[in-house]
């Protein structure tokens, strides 16, 4: 017979899922973004083929639905977390200066992704369009160091100051926002 789980160490556990999820997340990103990154050359080499249309589509379907989601996730309950775990003084100033830097880059991401996007969902409709190439190496570029930072300066910060309650408020926000069974009003 099982002894029953500590809850604060199931906690702790889902807590810690909470924030490998944010870097599984990345990983993701980042393989889209390199799927994107050779879409210009695929589509100058064979042309409209079913293969490029449904890596534009599929590239199109994952930013506008997971990426999107995982700056909306990370805004709304990451960083949020890490302003209240933060102490006051340094690591407040620390906490809000990473916070401000990771939303602009995100505002300046989505904007480079509203000079692709029109192109990759006409591709992905098998309708003729032309690539921003430039475009692409940037939103590319600029998002796989985006997610280094996160990786090495964000996550681990996160991992060591978030308090208890903190890590709890987290998981269960990511949680019910993942649930397809979202239930409306009280818990």
């Amino acid at each position: 017979m099982n002894a029953p789980a500590d809850s604060s160490s199931l906690s702790s556990a889902i807590a810690d899922e909470a924030l490998a999820s944010f870097s599984r997340s990345h990983v993701h990103i980042v393989d889209q973004m390199d799927r994107l990154r050779v879409l210009p050359m695929q589509l100058a080499q064979r042309g409209l083929d079913e293969g490029v249309r449904a890596a534009a589509a599929g590239v199109y379907r994952f930013f506008n639905d997971a990426v999107l989601e995982h700056h909306d996730e990370e805004e709304r309950d990451l960083f949020p977390a890490l302003r209240h775990s933060a102490a006051p003084g340094d690591e407040a100033g620390l906490v809000a200066s990473l916070i401000a830097r990771l939303e602009r880059e995100h505002r300046e991401l989505e904007a480079l992704w509203d000079r692709v996007e029109p192109a990759l969902r006409r591709l992905g409709r098998g309708k003729a369009a032309t690539l921003d190439e430039a475009a692409i190496e940037e939103l590319s570029t600029r998002y796989a160091a985006h997610a280094r930072f996160e990786e090495a300066a964000v996550l681990p910060l996160a991992d060591r100051m978030l308090k208890s309650g903190d890590r709890a408020a987290l998981a269960l926000g990511l949680a019910m926002r993942r649930n397809p069974y979202r239930a409306n009003g009280y818990i």
